[in-house]
């Protein structure tokens, strides 16, 4: 392809911030990492076990949690000043779990082990609290808004936060004003909108979910881009990511009511619409007040699905909206990656280092308002590049125009390859030089891609989606019970599960809600914004 992916015309461009005498600021951020997965029996399927105790209180532990499925674990670090430190805390937080797992295992792909029937996938159990019960509504909601089965797909979700060092000289430069909570959050709609511009070559790198067990779909699915390995394992031969397409986290319903992402106040303003307008097909589930918290488009704003999140922390009960709009954009949830199968925790750290490259790059860029026509482009590109992206001649679209999908990859690259030797002073073994290295050697052997390498394995071992994920658990759990937790440390993760359960009976008892008389019927508080706009 000619040309730039990104091009920087304006007098006030900030490109020009790629400079040594910025590189601290550049390098300066906050990171966090979460992960799913859910707990398997040695029969490899969906574990049928509630939390364990030994974990904590899934409602209140401030680390360990649960996603969807009262199986599907999820960790949550605290916010670390570099990506090792924030890959430590997730390794303990792994090495911990293994050693109270028993019997189970942590299932490594992002699409789903065997499954049972939709009713028998418990969804997470919360306690009799407010707060508790209204998590496990939701869910309800989600299951039948969207299937179980789909809900049970995991992956990695990477937040950043750029420091005030770097926003605040981004925005005098973009904006001729000082740091504010408004510039703030227009730097990171800004950035965002690249995101969703080059995402077809983050889908491409780091997809590793072409392959899933048959009891994922029901029995008279029938799609022309799966081919049958065994009679228990299905792929998608050209796929990069299950996970993203059409059969995993994407809604029809969603992609009717796009949300902008041009400014804080318009994703506000059409988050508004979709979180307090009845959706008529959802009626349906109205026949119990514990099926869904509401008939809206979205019971809640963290139902909309995208590859990317605006997040502010909210206070109390504080919806996410309003949180955005008080306080403004406080970091990204970059929500994209698929776990990687062959590591322990789930991600590796070459890929958390493009990433913060990546994110840095579209900050930095020029990045034009985007309309309806290109967002309806991006969502093309997302279906084009999870199905066929591993096909050669795969196009996408960049500014209403078609390219080739590796020409995309490859151009990124090159754009990258000096913000990498700035960050790295030119030392060849730096992190984001050998990040860049390692996306660059998928490209000139796509043998190497996660998609691509589980296949491999699959056929070189003869074993089916539920062998190969077996075994890869098994290593796995080996090898987290070898890493060396202190007696501290174990103490440390053994005292916030203890208070976690005293947590969430303080809230129970409270508000009285242990004695079901008092659990009252759940109200959701409107989003004050909409009463706004």
């Amino acid at each position: 392809m000619k040309g730039k992916l990104l091009k920087s015309k304006s007098k006030n461009s900030t490109v020009v911030l790629f400079a040594k005498e910025y590189k601290d600021c550049l390098l300066s951020a906050k990171h966090g990492l979460e992960r799913e997965s859910v707990r398997i029996s040695e029969k490899v399927f969906l574990s049928q076990e509630p939390h364990p105790k030994a974990l904590g209180s899934s409602l209140t532990h401030p680390l360990i949690k649960t996603d969807f499925a009262e199986a599907q674990i999820e960790y949550a670090t605290n916010i670390h000043k570099t990506i090792p430190d924030a890959l430590t805390e997730l390794t303990e937080l792994h090495a911990f779990t293994a050693k109270i797992l028993e019997k189970e295992f942590l299932w490594p792909f992002s699409m789903p082990p065997a499954l049972p029937s939709e009713n028998k996938i418990e969804v997470g159990q919360y306690g009799t609290s407010k707060e508790g019960r209204k998590k496990t509504i939701y869910r309800n909601g989600l299951g039948h808004r969207y299937g179980k089965k789909m809900q049970t797909i995991s992956g990695v979700h990477y937040n950043i936060s750029f420091d005030s060092c770097m926003l605040s000289v981004v925005s005098e430069k973009r904006f001729q004003k000082p740091l504010s909570k408004e510039t703030k959050s227009q730097i990171y709609f800004d950035t965002i909108r690249n995101f969703y511009r080059i995402s077809p070559t983050l889908l491409y790198l780091f997809g590793s979910s072409s392959v899933t067990d048959v009891t994922f779909f029901d029995t008279k699915f029938k799609n022309k881009n799966f081919q049958k390995l065994d009679s228990k394992t299905l792929n998608a031969p050209y796929s990069t990511t299950l996970r993203l397409s059409n059969v995993g986290y994407t809604s029809k319903v969603q992609g009717k009511f796009p949300i902008s992402v041009n400014s804080l106040q318009e994703y506000a303003s059409d988050m508004c619409h979709v979180v307090s307008k009845t959706y008529s097909p959802y009626k349906q589930f109205n026949t119990k007040p514990t099926n869904q918290l509401n008939d809206y488009i979205l019971q809640l704003e963290n139902e909309y699905y995208s590859l990317v999140r605006p997040k502010q922390v909210p206070k109390g009960d504080e919806r996410v909206v309003d949180a955005l709009m008080d306080r403004g954009v406080e970091y990204l949830e970059i929500r994209l990656l698929d776990l990687d199968p062959f590591s322990a925790i789930g991600v590796e750290e070459t890929r958390l280092y493009f990433l913060h490259m990546v994110l840095l790059y579209c900050m930095l860029n020029e990045s034009p308002k985007s309309d309806l026509l290109e967002m309806q482009q991006w969502r093309k590109n997302q279906e084009s590049t999870t199905w066929f992206g591993r096909k050669p001649d795969t196009k996408v679209y960049l500014f209403g125009k078609e390219i080739y999908l590796r020409d995309m990859v490859y151009q990124l690259f090159v754009e990258l390859q000096p913000i990498a030797d700035l960050l790295d002073e030119n030392d060849a073994n730096g992190p984001f030089s050998r990040a860049l290295e390692a996306q660059w050697e998928k490209w000139d052997d796509p043998s190497l891609l996660g998609a691509t390498m589980s296949e491999l394995d699959l056929t070189i071992n003869k074993a089916s989606f539920r062998e190969f994920g077996l075994a890869l658990a098994r290593s796995h759990k080996e090898e987290l019970l070898k890493v060396n937790l202190s007696t501290n440390r174990i103490k440390y993760y053994e005292d916030l599960s203890e208070q976690s359960f005293y947590e969430q009976k303080k809230m129970e008892t409270l508000e009285g809600s242990h004695l079901k008389k008092n659990q009252k019927p759940i109200q959701i508080n409107p989003l004050k914004l909409c009463s706004e706009v």
